[in-house]
């Protein structure tokens, strides 16, 4: 006989196990893993991509060849409303979808333009989706995108549009941002909010044929959450260092045009000083500290040339990029995010202007400090170094 005790075990025991019955084997399913988003304006109608995955997808052959490619599956329909768009590719797929493992969002410029903050915030009620969503932009189609794989045919989960940032992936290039990060910036009343701006690379790669890899070729801009246009990859990549830790820059340098060495620099985030003085709109320095690695010596220059040279070609580098925001009416270094905060009153005023806080006459100087850490056994004269 069973006593009492033993019963209500054997019952919980039961419940646990029929409690699984209604969960599914992982190989039944669709992964989502990444969401475009386009819009027509003519038709008024959103087209939403979705890129599926498996097991089969995602593995690597480990130790010996890969096996023959598995397409990546792409769906795509349209409606007047995103979730339209969305329930008719529910309708035509089995395995049925699963968007719990999403990382990627990616939105056409016609999204950008007309349809922004309607997707946001469709985006932001849909509780399948994780806030520490990567998110990105396109001028290309977001199917083709989506298309593409990783080198040797691995699959796209090892694109630029899925894997993880790591130290080695930032080395001139432009980190990810994600749906969250985005966000904390794009509702500031002051400051820039940046989205990484993806597109396809026909020419770098070749194996039978020109192979096409994903890379990062600029921002998007966003000023008062408004869209203000788009960031070249040069620029971008100096925002990118400026203000990112992890993300390392190669630098040619020139004296008299003539390339003389490249270094490796790295920096910390720019401290600004404000002037308290000039008025009630922004006016600031910036002072950027630089640690420099040589990694090549090309031409013989005295040391402190080639120190003073480096400073004063960043310092043009960075008011370069200041004057490029001025252009589009954006901050691309940030400085009106923490003027605001220490200076509501005189905030408050401002936002009664209509031109933008930025001009010509704001920014007082750039001073960069260079400190070369590394010589890779290149030698300078002990004097020059005095």
């Amino acid at each position: 006989m069973i006593n009492k005790t033993g019963r209500l075990i054997f019952i919980s025991l039961i419940l646990l196990l029929t409690g699984c019955t209604g969960s599914k084997n992982i190989q039944d399913l669709t992964y989502i893993v990444s969401i475009g988003l386009d819009y027509n304006e003519e038709n008024q109608e959103y087209t939403a991509y979705l890129q599926g995955l498996n097991f089969a997808n995602v593995a690597k052959q480990e130790g010996s060849k890969p096996t023959e490619p598995v397409p990546a599956f792409i769906g795509s329909a349209s409606g007047k409303t995103l979730n339209l768009a969305v329930r008719h590719l529910y309708k035509a797929s089995r395995p049925s979808l699963f968007f719990g493992h999403t990382k990627t969002l990616v939105l056409s410029k016609n999204v950008l333009k007309y349809k922004f903050k309607e997707v946001l915030e469709d985006v932001g009620r849909n509780r399948s989706l994780r806030p520490n969503l990567q998110i990105f932009t396109t001028d290309e189609s977001i199917e083709e995108i989506f298309k593409v794989n990783g080198l040797f045919n691995y699959p796209p989960v090892y694109t630029v549009l899925l894997t993880e940032e790591t130290i080695e992936s930032l080395q001139d290039d432009i980190g990810a941002t994600s749906l969250m990060h985005f966000l904390r910036e794009y509702y500031e009343p002051m400051g820039t909010a940046f989205i990484p701006n993806i597109s396809i690379d026909k020419k770098s790669w070749k194996a039978d044929q020109p192979y096409p890899v994903l890379y990062l070729n600029g921002y998007s801009l966003f000023q008062q959450s408004q869209f203000k246009g788009d960031l070249p990859a040069k620029p971008s990549i100096i925002v990118d260092w400026l203000f990112t830790k992890k993300n390392q820059i190669d630098y040619p340098l020139y004296i008299d045009d003539e390339l003389v060495s490249t270094f490796k620099l790295l920096t910390k985030e720019p401290k600004v000083k404000y002037m308290k003085e000039k008025g009630d709109f922004p006016t600031f320095s910036l002072e950027v500290s630089v640690k420099a690695e040589l990694i090549e010596k090309l031409q013989d220059a005295p040391y402190k040339e080639v120190k003073s040279t480096l400073e004063k070609s960043l310092e043009n580098e960075i008011e370069k990029v200041y004057n490029i925001g001025l252009d589009k009416q954006v901050d691309l270094l940030n400085v009106g995010e923490k003027w605001y905060r220490y200076h509501p009153l005189k905030f408050n005023k401002l936002e009664e202007q209509p031109s933008f806080y930025l001009t010509d006459n704001s920014l007082d100087e750039v001073k960069v400090k260079v400190d070369i850490t590394h010589f890779n056994a290149y030698r300078y004269d002990h004097k020059s170094l005095e």
